[in-house]
C-alpha cells in the first residue's frame, strides 16, 4: 500500500491481485476488476489456449513438393511450397530444401515458385494494430509462408577515403532496394535508416552522414509480403547452389496436384519459449490462428481463433463477456483485461499440473536471467526464482506469473498499470518492488 500511494500512481491506474497456491487463499487485491490494456500479457491467455486446444505434441507444418516429371536432371514442373503459419521456419530450413532437390540430380526447373498460402485469409495484421507502428519488427506482417520472422537485419559500416557507407542486408538477398544516399564524414554519426512503409514496399532508405571511426549500425525491420520473400530466399538459395529456376514466384489460385518432398515440422511445446521469453509478438498471432484452424482447414482468421481465446476464458472459470480481445500478441490498444482474469489462468494452468503446466512455466522469463526479464530483479528473493510475463506498451506495463516465497510456498500474481507518460521504467521498478515484499512476506 506504502508503494501504490507514490504520487506515480495519482494517474497512473494499477490492478493487482496475489494468491498463495500452496495454502489456496487470497493474499492481497486492488482494483482487480478494473479493465485495462494488457500488452504483451495477452500471450498468458493465447499461449495457456494453445496448450489446451492445440496440445502440448501439436507441429506447425510447412510442405514441399514439386508438379511435373524429373527427366534427366530437369525439372519439367513447378516447385511448390505449402504454409501453415509456421513462425518458426528459419534460413537452415532453406538449406534443406536445397538438399532435398539436390538429392534428385535436379539442375533446374523450368517452371515456378508456386505459393499456396490458401490455410490462412488476407489480413496480414491484428485488429487495431496502429499505421505508424509500421517498420517495426513487432508489427511483422503475416502470412501462412513465414521466414526468419519476417524481418531483414539493415547493417551499415563506414568505409574508408570517402564516399558511401556501405550498406548490406541479412538474409543475403536482392529482395530489397537498397537507396544509399549518406555520406562518410568527420563530424560524427548522424544516420537516418528506414524501410518505405509509407508506400509499403520493400525500399530501404539510408541517409545522413557516418563517422569513419563508428561501429556498425545494425537495424530491424518487418517485411512487406513475407510469402515472396520466402519464395525470393528460396530461388537465390537454389541458384546459388547450382539449380537455375526459370520461372517466377507466384500465389496459387486453383487446384494442383503436387508431389510432396518433405513436410517441415516445428512443435509447439518447443516455440512457446520464443512466443513468451521473448515476447515474439508473430508466434503469438500464429498460434491464434492456429486455434482457428481446429475447426477449418482455408482461409482461416484471426476471429476464429479467437472463439478459443473465450474458451480458455470460460476454462478458467471467467466470463469472456467480460473483456475484449481483439489479437494473440497484445500489439492491439483495443485489448481489455483484468488483473483477476490473467490470476485466474495462472492459477488454473498450475492447478492442471502435469506436462502442460511444466512448459507453460519453463516458457516464462525468469528474473535476473533471460528473455524479457534478463536485466531485471538480478539481487533479492527474487531473482532466479520469478517466472513471469512482462508486458509492455507506451503508458502501458504489466507482469503475471509466480514466484517462490521465503516460506517456500508458491505464489501467483498479476500487475497491470496504464496511463502514465514516458519510459515504463518506473512502473517495471515499483512491480519489481512489489514482487520482493510478496517474496519476503510471505
Amino acid at each position: 500500500n506504502t508503494i501504490l500511494n507514490d504520487t506515480f500512481f495519482t494517474s497512473c491506474n494499477a490492478g493487482i491481485e496475489v494468491y498463495n497456491l500452496s495454502q489456496k487463499k487470497s493474499l492481497y487485491s486492488r482494483d482487480r476488476l478494473k479493465l485495462m490494456n494488457p500488452a504483451s500479457n495477452m500471450k498468458v491467455i493465447t499461449s495457456i489456449a494453445g496448450l489446451v486446444y492445440l496440445g502440448k505434441d501439436y507441429t506447425f507444418k510447412t510442405k514441399i513438393g514439386y508438379t511435373g516429371q524429373i527427366e534427366n536432371s530437369v525439372l519439367n514442373g513447378d516447385i511448390v511450397i505449402v504454409g501453415y503459419g509456421d513462425p518458426d521456419f528459419k534460413m537452415d530450413s532453406l538449406n534443406k530444401c536445397y538438399d532435398l532437390l539436390s538429392a534428385f540430380g535436379i539442375k533446374e526447373i523450368k517452371g515456378d515458385i508456386l505459393l499456396d498460402v490458401s490455410y490462412k485469409d488476407s489480413l496480414f495484421w491484428g485488429e487495431g494494430w496502429m499505421w505508424d507502428d509500421d517498420g517495426a519488427v513487432t508489427s511483422p506482417f503475416m502470412s501462412a509462408l513465414n521466414i526468419y520472422g519476417n524481418t531483414v537485419k539493415v547493417t551499415v559500416s563506414p568505409v574508408a577515403g570517402g564516399g558511401r557507407p556501405h550498406v548490406s542486408v541479412y538474409p543475403v538477398t536482392n529482395y530489397f532496394e537498397i537507396v544509399n544516399s549518406a555520406s562518410m564524414s568527420n563530424d560524427g554519426t548522424d544516420l537516418r535508416v528506414w524501410r518505405d512503409y509509407l508506400e509499403r514496399t520493400n525500399k530501404i532508405f539510408v541517409k545522413g552522414k557516418m563517422s569513419y571511426g563508428s561501429q556498425p549500425a545494425v537495424y530491424i525491420f518487418n517485411v512487406w509480403q513475407p510469402e515472396f520473400y520466402f519464395a525470393t530466399l528460396l530461388k537465390e538459395k537454389l541458384e546459388r547452389g547450382g539449380i537455375k529456376v526459370s520461372g517466377k514466384a507466384r500465389i496459387i489460385y486453383h487446384d494442383y496436384k503436387m508431389t510432396q518432398l518433405y513436410e517441415f515440422q516445428h512443435p509447439y511445446s518447443k516455440l512457446i519459449n520464443q512466443l513468451n521469453k521473448k515476447s515474439d509478438n508473430l508466434y503469438a498471432e500464429m498460434v491464434l490462428l492456429a486455434l482457428g484452424g481446429i475447426s477449418r482447414n482455408k482461409n482461416v482468421s484471426f476471429a476464429d481463433g479467437k472463439k478459443y481465446q473465450d474458451s480458455i476464458i470460460k476454462w478458467a472459470g471467467k466470463n469472456p463477456a467480460d473483456y475484449r480481445l481483439s489479437d494473440g500478441s497484445g500489439v492491439s490498444r483495443y485489448n481489455v483485461v483484468s488483473a483477476s482474469l490473467l490470476l485466474a489462468l495462472t492459477n488454473k494452468i498450475y492447478e492442471t499440473g502435469g506436462e502442460l503446466f511444466d512448459i507453460y512455466y519453463n516458457s516464462l522469463p525468469i528474473a535476473g536471467v533471460d528473455g524479457t526479464l534478463a536485466s531485471r530483479m538480478k539481487t533479492g528473493l527474487c531473482y532466479n526464482n520469478l517466472h513471469a510475463k512482462t508486458g509492455t506498451l507506451s503508458g502501458v506495463s504489466s507482469l503475471s506469473g509466480y514466484l517462490r516465497a521465503k516460506s517456500g510456498d508458491m505464489i501467483s500474481f498479476s500487475i497491470m498499470m496504464q496511463n502514465f507518460p514516458g519510459s515504463s521504467s518506473k512502473a517495471r521498478g515499483f512491480q519489481d518492488a512489489i514482487c520482493e515484499i510478496i517474496a519476503q512476506n510471505n
